[in-house]
């Protein structure tokens, strides 16, 4: 699993979302978990509002999605080799602005970005207080969205699939794997995704990129204990508190919030204007 290159992938479609919320689920179709919906109202202190939407790259209409991009993003974009790639990045950014245009009640293609130190992008100032936060991650699959209005927030989602041991060997500290070594088949599996998924959702919120090592904190992994931050050999920012998340089948997914009883409301994203 290649953590830079998991960070550009994502997308969204400018028809009729492409998900289907229960019964048989057409071919190609990502079955949603959460009910759907557009961006309505505010955000207290206390909530984290989560978003997820189907990376259906074949079925986009690229240029409604490029238009709103800005220069910057049109350049990276062009970085990507292959074009289902270059599609999930621009829908994933598309829907990225939309969603947070709704909140601030600003024009989607009007938001302007920065990255911090380490890379994390972040709202400029001018378009929002410094309240405003939001975490981005995508499989190849699915793409999720946390935005938060009182402190910083990370996000990851996965997709389950077979994954070789020596991953946590290289990324997952001494008592995680040691944890992870009471488990078997497919309960393995599935702690090495909790694990994964808790331990990048942090670092997402601390905004420190690949610079701080995954095995440099502990969290928890095994299918009776609750999502929690066990222990860290380096400071952190904020005691982070943790949920896990489902937004579809096969994926698995984590958030870190700052707000140690956040209130959570997840939802999949529909864009109003084209449905």
């Amino acid at each position: 699993m290649d953590r830079e290159l998991r960070e550009e992938r994502l997308a969204g479609e400018r028809g009729r979302q492409l998900v289907a919320a229960g019964g048989d689920v057409p071919a190609g179709f990502i079955r949603l978990t959460w009910p759907t919906s557009g961006v309505h109202g505010t955000l207290a202190p206390d909530e984290v509002h989560l978003w997820a939407w189907a990376l259906e790259p074949a079925a986009v209409d690229l240029p409604a999605h490029i238009e709103i991009l800005d220069q910057q993003e049109r350049e990276r974009m062009q970085r990507f080799h292959f074009a289902p790639d270059r599609a999930r990045y621009a829908v994933a950014h598309a829907n990225l602005r939309r969603i947070l245009g709704a909140y601030l009640r600003q024009p989607a293609a009007g938001l302007r970005f920065h990255t911090n130190g380490f890379g994390k992008p972040e709202l400029d100032h001018g378009d929002s207080s410094s309240s405003f936060h939001f975490s981005l991650s995508h499989s190849r699959s699915i793409a999720l969205l946390a935005v938060a209005n009182g402190g910083p927030v990370g996000v990851d989602v996965e997709e389950v699939r077979p994954i070789e041991p020596e991953v946590a060997d290289s990324h997952f500290s001494a008592s995680e794997r040691l944890q992870l070594n009471q488990l078997q088949g497919n309960a393995w599996l599935l702690g090495f995704y909790r694990c994964w998924t808790r331990k990048e959702a942090i670092l997402k919120a601390e905004g420190v990129g690949l610079s701080r090592a995954l095995d440099s904190f502990d969290v928890s992994l095994l299918p009776d204990e609750r999502a929690k931050l066990l222990g860290t050999r380096q400071p952190f920012s904020y005691p982070w508190t943790l949920h896990d998340l489902s937004p579809s089948e096969g994926t698995i997914g984590a958030i870190a919030a700052t707000h140690s009883n956040a209130r959570l409301a997840c939802f999949s994203f529909v864009n109003e204007a084209f449905s």
